[in-house]
Order: structure tokens, then sequence, then C-alpha cells
């Protein structure tokens, strides 16, 4: 096994913090379902990589004030991850000689990269050069990726965190 592709990461980050609002279970729970999933398919990423990113971009919402917008600001970021590679190319999760979930050689995926990736988001769609989600998207929408179908499948449940 190698390393978690960097949008992996992220996509699994917003929408851990996503389902952390929206479901207003422990984030520790939360972080911790993540890492396992994660873990399943690449070398581990720990449940403090992903509790501090979403802390973090949880502080940068609160900066920003954004109430009830934060949950769709999440759900928007993780939609344009998997939808776009970079502004107006679409991410082809299935090619011809893999999938771009695959493992990378190289570990990609940090907190600071990811908290910075989400506030480039956040200002692109300031800017309208970013969309949010559309209405009812959600994760398990994805097709073609094993891994973002496993994230998209798991199921938190209050009492997980005894």
């Amino acid at each position: 096994m190698s390393f978690c592709p960097r949008w992996i990461f992220e996509v699994a980050c917003g929408w851990a913090g996503h389902e952390y609002l929206s479901q207003q279970i422990d984030l520790r729970t939360i972080a911790n379902g993540y890492s396992v999933t994660l873990s399943g398919f690449y070398q581990p990423v720990t449940p403090e990589e992903i509790a501090t990113v979403i802390e973090q971009v949880l502080r940068f919402l609160d900066e920003l004030d954004s109430g009830d917008m934060a949950a769709p600001l999440l759900s928007g970021f993780c939609y344009d991850k998997v939808t776009y590679e970079r502004p107006n190319t679409i991410r082809k999760i299935k090619g011809l000689f893999g999938n771009t979930d695959d493992p990378v050689k190289n570990r990609e995926q940090n907190v600071e990269s990811s908290v910075k990736a989400f506030k480039a988001y956040v200002f692109a769609l300031r800017n309208e050069v970013s969309i949010l989600a559309p209405d009812g998207w959600k994760l398990a929408a994805v097709e073609d990726s094993p891994v973002i179908s496993k994230l998209a499948s798991q199921q938190h449940s209050a009492l997980d965190f005894l």
C-alpha cells in the first residue's frame, strides 16, 4: 500500500466536517471512522489529522460567520474536489490505466494544504469561480471510486464514542 491522494484526503475531511455539522456526532468518533476507512486503502491516516483539518476549517467558517451555510460550504468543497481536477477541468476518476483514487508513491496530504485548499475554494466561490454542490448532492452519488463509496456508506452513531 502507498499513500492517500491529496484530493481523497480533502474530500474525506470535508465530508467528515459536513457530517459533524449535520448529525452533531462527536468529532473524534467521525474522525476515527474516516481514518479507519482511509487506512484500509492507503498507509495509515490518523484520526488526529482528520480532526485537526475539521477543527481548523470550522474555525475559519466561524471567522466568516457562515452560520447555516457551513454545511453547504463543506458539501460544495467535496463536490468541487470530486468533480474538478482544477478549475474547468473535469476529474475522470476511472481512467484507462487506473483510477485517480489509486495510492500515490509520495505523501501528498497534510493538514495545512487541506485547510488552504478549503479556504481557496471559499474565496473562489465568493468570486464566482466555483459553485456550491447541486441541491441534494451526496457523496454517495460519486461512482467509479471504491474509496469514496466506502466513505459515503459509513454510518455513525452518537453511541460510537462509548
